[in-house]
């Protein structure tokens, strides 16, 4: 995933080595414990965010600026695109124990073929989007139980188990979507993605111990997001708060303009 604020910022995964694994028990049904959704969950949100990020690609202007940093509509649909190669490459290493980095040159690599990719025509940008997407799906289908417990390795250098691939993927789609300026919004998210998306940031910084603690209050939810110290509760709509979050929408009432990092 790329920060709005940081498109070369990576996807860190959910886990640092050495803490418990957030895949334990039925890989499938996911923990209701962590709040794991589930890799089937996970993967539905995959594939409907795919449907959703094309949808939006097809109507985007390509050459335009998105919120990125020195990307333009090219740029992010080839990083889109080569992430789910990349993410491949991890299904790979699930599958067979061989160990294959999602970027095996490293960052440079990974910025080249973005700069690569996003030279590629229209029509072949929006194919190569489509190809890697179904490539992985295809991959992530075919794991066992086991293999969906293997621990792998992201581009960070984080371990998480091949249960979090559907849903690094999925957080790619439906932001990366947004990004796009198709017109495309969080609104359009699905409430249980907008929630996982909620407790997958708030657990990222409670783990970094990242300031400023915020409580959040979405007031079309039963329940509350904190991380950090006891803070006043910030109320919005969910999705709006999840688009603040993540660099991606103004700020709530009583909210810093500026969240911080996210990935």
């Amino acid at each position: 995933m790329a920060d709005a604020r940081d498109p070369g910022a990576g996807n860190p995964g959910a886990e640092d080595p050495g803490v418990e694994d957030p895949g334990a028990g039925n890989p499938r049904t996911g923990n209701p414990r962590t709040g794991d959704p589930g890799v089937g969950t996970a993967l539905e949100w995959a594939c409907h965010g795919t449907v959703f990020f094309t949808a939006a690609l097809d109507t985007a202007d390509l050459d335009g600026p998105t919120p990125l940093p020195g990307w333009t509509g090219r740029h992010l649909a080839a990083h889109v695109a080569f992430n789910a190669r990349a993410l491949t490459r991890l299904v790979h290493w699930a599958r067979t124990g061989e160990e294959t980095p999602m970027y095996p040159g490293g960052p440079e690599a990974r910025d080249t073929e973005i700069v690569e990719g996003a030279a590629l025509e229209p029509a072949e940008l929006r194919g190569l989007v489509a190809r890697t997407a179904a490539e992985l799906e295809a991959a992530l289908t075919g794991l066992s139980d086991l293999q969906w417990r293997t621990r792998v390795v992201t581009a960070q250098g984080r371990t998480v188990p091949a249960t979090e691939i559907p849903w690094m993927r999925s957080r790619e789609v439906w932001v990366h979507a947004v990004d796009l300026g198709a017109g495309a919004s969080f609104d359009d998210f699905p409430p249980e993605f907008v929630d996982a998306l909620l407790t997958d940031v708030m657990e990222l910084r409670r783990r970094r111990g990242q300031e400023p603690s915020l409580t959040l209050a979405p007031v079309d939810r039963d329940r509350t997001w904190s991380a950090g110290e006891p803070s006043p509760p910030l109320t919005a709509p969910a999705a709006r708060l999840a688009a603040w979050l993540t660099g991606r929408g103004a700020a709530p009432g009583g909210a810093p303009r500026d969240p911080g990092r996210w990935l």
